[in-house]
């Protein structure tokens, strides 16, 4: 369908990677007990951080990577990609950065699969549990600017050479 946003990941071509960017989101609290209980097969996150689907891509290329070589830093590939997403290499507050809230309202959902049609599936799943709005706009991403400031530590003098996406992603790409 139009509403699919699939990423193409130069590194990792067997993989299939989707995102779809719900707002108006009025079930977080629900959807985060999905979570717990491990019947959602989406990452979840909270799209005030993230810049862009470059920047979420870049993560994303990191994440496989490290799973590829066996040196991830988590359990799983969806909380690396939290991890590869963040500047610090603790989980809880990586998550607590980037991971969904009770109160979140823009959500960004990842979904990766082996296939197009597992990836379908899984989105399709995911469509009917999100009680919210799917924006069809392409690099569309609600975040606040000043909070990735903070987030990312990205100075006036960073933006006034690079734009904050390129700041930001050079952060993420450069951290050991």
């Amino acid at each position: 369908t139009r509403l699919l946003k699939w990423l193409q990941l130069e590194l990792h071509p067997s993989k299939h990677v989707h995102y779809t960017v719900f707002r108006e989101v009025t079930n977080a609290p629900s959807l985060l007990s999905l979570i717990k209980s491990g019947k959602c097969a989406s990452l979840l996150l909270d799209e005030s951080n993230i810049v862009s689907p470059f920047h979420l891509g870049v993560a994303i290329n990191k994440a496989l990577s490290a799973e590829a070589s066996g040196k991830m830093k988590s359990r799983s590939v969806m909380t690396e990609i939290v991890l590869c997403l963040s500047l610090v290499n603790g989980i809880s507050q990586s998550l607590n950065t980037f991971g969904l809230k009770p109160d979140t309202t823009g959500i960004i959902a990842v979904t990766l699969g082996e296939s197009e049609e597992e990836v379908q599936r899984q989105v399709d799943e995911l469509r009917g549990q999100v009680k919210g709005t799917v924006i069809a706009e392409d690099d569309s991403f609600g975040y606040v600017e000043r909070e990735v400031c903070r987030v990312y530590g990205v100075t006036k003098e960073e933006q006034l050479v690079d734009s904050l996406e390129g700041a930001v992603v050079i952060k993420i790409a450069t951290k050991i």
